[in-house]
C-alpha cells in the first residue's frame, strides 16, 4: 500500500511540474529561388520566388508575395545576350508569374551553351546550361496487361550512343479527351484534355553508366501530374495508360548536373516522410547569392496511340 501511495505521489508531482515554454524562433534570411529552362524551339523562361522558413505561414497571400517580379535577368547563349522581360507563363497548366522574351533569336538551340545573369536588390545570381544535341527513341509501343484488361504501360526501344556521360529524361503527355464525366469532383470532365502538360514519373531521368552504348527495350510509367488531378489519377488507372489514349512522349538529352537534381529531387519525392531517408542539400547548379536549378532540355517528340 506504501509503494502504491508514493507511485501516486511521484505521478501527481510529474504532471504538475509541467511550464510553457516559448522559443522565439529566428527569421530566416530570404534567399533568390531559381527555376529556369531552356529548350530547343521554345523561349526561355526563369521563375524567380523568395525562399521561405519551415515555419512561415503558407497560403494565398505569402505564395503570390513569393515571386519576384522586380529583378534584372539576362541570358547570353554565346553570340548574343538578351534581356528577359517579367510576365506570364504557364506552368502545370496555370498562368505562373515569370521571366521571357518573345524575341525569336532566344530561341533555344541545339548545342548551344546558356548563361543567365540575376540581379537583384543588390544580389547576383549567375548559373550555366548546355541544349545537347537529343538521341532519339527508335520504336514505341503500348503493352496492355491482360489482368487489367484495358490498363498497360508504353515501351521504347532505345541505343545509347558508345560514349560515356549521356544523360536523359522522359516524360509524357495524354492529347486525347475524356469521352464521358465521373463520379464528382470530376463530373464535368468530358471534352477537357486528359493531361495540361508534360509530366515526368519518378525515375524519369538517368545517366548512361549502366547501359553505354548499349541497345534495349524500356517502360515508361505513367506520371502523376500533382496539381491537377483527374478520375484517371486515383486507385489503380494512376500509373498507368489506357487503350484509347494517344500520348505523346517527349525524349531529352539534357546535362549532368540537371540529371543529378532531378535525381536527388525524385529520391526526396520517394522518401518523403520515411525516417530511414537522408537529408541533404540538392546538388544545384545556380550560384552566387541564390539556390535552384538551369535546365537546359535537347527533345524530340514521338506520338503512340494505344491500341
Amino acid at each position: 500500500m506504501k509503494n502504491l501511495f508514493y507511485i501516486l505521489l511521484l505521478v501527481t508531482l510529474l504532471f504538475s511540474c509541467q511550464k510553457e515554454i516559448e522559443i522565439d524562433l529566428p527569421d530566416v534570411e530570404q534567399t533568390v529561388v531559381v527555376e529556369a529552362t531552356v529548350e530547343n524551339g521554345f523561349p526561355p523562361i526563369v521563375i524567380l520566388t523568395k525562399s521561405q522558413g519551415y515555419f512561415d505561414v503558407f497560403d494565398t497571400n505569402s505564395i503570390i508575395d513569393m515571386f519576384i517580379g522586380d529583378a534584372e535577368v539576362f541570358l547570353s547563349d554565346g553570340d548574343n545576350e538578351f534581356k528577359l522581360d517579367f510576365g506570364f507563363s504557364f506552368r502545370n497548366g496555370l498562368p505562373v508569374p515569370s521571366y521571357s522574351t518573345s524575341n525569336t533569336n532566344a530561341i533555344g538551340q541545339f548545342g548551344k551553351n546558356y548563361t543567365l545573369n540575376i540581379y537583384h536588390q543588390g544580389d547576383t545570381v549567375t548559373a550555366t546550361t548546355q541544349i545537347p544535341m537529343p538521341v532519339e527513341i527508335d520504336s514505341l509501343w503500348f503493352n496492355a496487361y491482360e489482368a487489367y484488361d484495358s490498363l498497360g504501360l508504353i515501351w521504347a526501344n532505345f541505343e545509347d550512343p558508345d560514349t560515356v556521360g549521356n544523360c536523359y529524361r522522359w516524360f509524357a503527355k495524354r492529347i486525347n479527351t475524356y469521352r464521358y464525366n465521373y463520379d464528382a469532383p470530376h463530373d464535368n470532365v468530358v471534352g477537357t484534355p486528359k493531361d495540361n502538360r508534360f509530366i515526368a514519373p519518378i525515375g524519369s531521368s538517368t545517366d548512361d553508366k549502366l547501359f553505354n552504348g548499349l541497345k534495349f527495350d524500356f517502360v515508361l510509367p505513367r506520371g502523376e501530374d500533382g496539381v491537377i488531378e483527374g478520375p484517371d489519377d486515383e486507385g489503380l488507372e494512376e500509373a498507368f495508360f489506357k487503350r484509347g489514349d494517344t500520348v505523346v512522349i517527349k525524349s531529352t538529352s539534357t546535362t549532368y548536373p540537371v540529371y543529378l537534381y532531378v535525381r536527388a529531387m525524385e529520391n526526396a519525392a520517394a522518401s518523403n516522410g520515411s525516417i530511414f531517408s537522408s537529408s541533404g542539400n540538392l546538388p544545384y547548379n545556380v550560384k552566387g547569392d541564390g539556390i535552384g536549378m538551369f535546365y537546359g532540355y535537347g527533345a524530340t517528340y514521338d506520338t503512340v496511340i494505344c491500341e
